[in-house]
């Protein structure tokens, strides 16, 4: 079918002075055939860390029943238990994966050193390694290199890089150097949506709403559109008026201090108000994943060990024991396992907000998770275990993802970095190894 003068480019832009948003996916951007379209349409991959490990206690420990995190049952007939029933509703998007770790970093010495290691697999062992090696986000973001206005985005709840012993990064380049991570949720907004001129950012600091800049541009535009794609774009609009509106107001919240509902998003909210935090750090993923600002982010939501800046983040959320206290004395008291299980609780819920988020959002033949694998774990079991990692598979069913099932492996003869070989496939990367793959095809959970 030949372009008609109502078909828009995929990469369609509104732009305003120093903005430029890239639109959704509209009817109007199916030019030629429909199939085209929408092979068309991105891939994205989000890979979320949490530090410690989680909640298992024993089979005979009363608490066992609710709070050890793995499911109940297998396959396809799997149940969720207390700790992750936030969950339940996306079941059928979501694979929960055990027996999977890093065989190299299995004798590091110090677990609290794997969440370095993570996303490489290299072995990190203390006062040892000297450098690390490139993380699975890193290859995918390398091969999708100047699509995208953003390469990657590397988040983390503290920032910066940290050491090899504490890394306050996910991300690590080719040489294996830290890529400092982003905090500052003000920052990481104006990274995405403002040119780097001071004029615009002033402008931005200064509260001027952003669709002043971009409304004589999407009006001509409305004008060329049908019924169906002028509602997307009025819907697309709408959550950029949001935004913008928080960004003028978050100061305003802070400064009152009035017990009434804050705004969804603050973009000056200090992490130790730790749930609408992360909530808006994956608010802020969302909007890169569906303007394809970016195809690949990273979110250290807490580094490992008891000296990290977010290890009080429980007592923020009222659990009387920090995290790296919850690990530590799990099984030394009547509900120790209960309290670690009440922050992997709390872990869930902030993970069943973005994916249904990302499933809300329509896009092409079906929503915004299909087209995007969200990895979510940690870097050990049970506290300084570094084997069987807690491990859930979201969305990405346009992807190959067979998901709606709990798979477990042989850890004698299978390693995680298979699986990292597979979502990078999954990317359109062609990568038969990475770190210390072996090959295994993982086939259980793609087609």
């Amino acid at each position: 079918m030949a372009m008609k003068t109502w078909h828009l480019q995929r990469r369609t832009f509104l732009r305003g002075t120093g903005v430029s948003l890239a639109l959704p996916f509209m009817n109007a951007m199916a030019a030629g055939s429909e199939e085209k379209a929408l092979r068309s349409l991105p891939k994205r991959a989000a890979f979320i860390f949490f530090p410690n490990g989680v909640s298992l206690p024993p089979e005979k420990d009363p608490q066992h029943k609710d709070w050890y995190w793995f499911p109940k049952g297998a396959g396809r007939t799997y149940e969720f238990r207390t700790s992750q029933a936030a969950l339940n509703p996306f079941r059928e998007k979501i694979s929960v994966i055990s027996g999977l770790s890093h065989p190299q970093n299995r004798n590091s010495g110090d677990a609290h050193v794997n969440p370095t290691g993570f996303m490489t697999s290299k072995d990190i062992v203390k006062g040892k390694t000297s450098v690390n090696s490139i993380s699975i986000d890193q290859v995918i973001s390398d091969f999708h290199s100047g699509q995208t206005q953003l390469a990657s985005m590397p988040l983390s709840t503290v920032g910066g890089v940290g050491n090899l012993s504490r890394t306050y990064t996910l991300s690590f380049d080719k040489n294996g150097k830290g890529i400092p991570a982003w905090s500052n949720l003000k920052e990481i907004y104006e990274r995405m949506y403002v040119a780097n001129s001071p004029a615009a950012k002033a402008r931005l600091r200064e509260k001027t709403h952003l669709l002043n800049e971009i409304y004589r541009d999407a009006k001509d535009l409305k004008r060329n559109l049908g019924q169906e794609d002028q509602a997307t774009l009025d819907e697309y609009l709408a959550s950029i008026a949001e935004l913008e509106k928080k960004v003028a107001n978050d100061k305003l919240w802070t400064d009152k201090g009035v017990q009434v509902e804050a705004p969804e998003m603050n973009l000056e909210i200090e992490f130790t108000d730790v749930e609408n935090y992360i909530r808006t750090m994956y608010d802020l993923m969302y909007l890169a994943f569906k303007s394809d600002i970016t195809r690949v982010a990273t979110y250290q939501i807490a580094s490992e060990g008891g000296t990290a800046p977010t290890n009080n983040l429980s007592k923020h959320i009222g659990i009387s024991k920090d995290l790296h206290q919850l690990s530590h004395s799990a099984a030394k008291g009547k509900d120790g396992f209960k309290d670690w299980g009440l922050w992997d609780q709390f872990v869930a819920r902030q993970l069943a907000y973005f994916i249904k988020r990302l499933g809300d959002a329509k896009e092409g033949d079906g929503s915004l998770l299909d087209r995007c694998l969200v990895f979510q774990g940690a870097a050990t079991s049970k506290v300084h275990d570094n084997t069987n990692f807690p491990l859930i598979l979201a969305g990405g069913t346009k992807m190959g993802h067979k998901a709606g099932q709990f798979v477990t492996y042989d850890e004698q003869t299978n390693a995680l970095s298979n699986l990292f070989v597979r979502i990078a496939n999954s990317m359109d990367v062609p990568i038969e190894n990475f770190g210390d793959s072996s090959g295994i095809p993982m086939n259980e959970l793609f087609v």
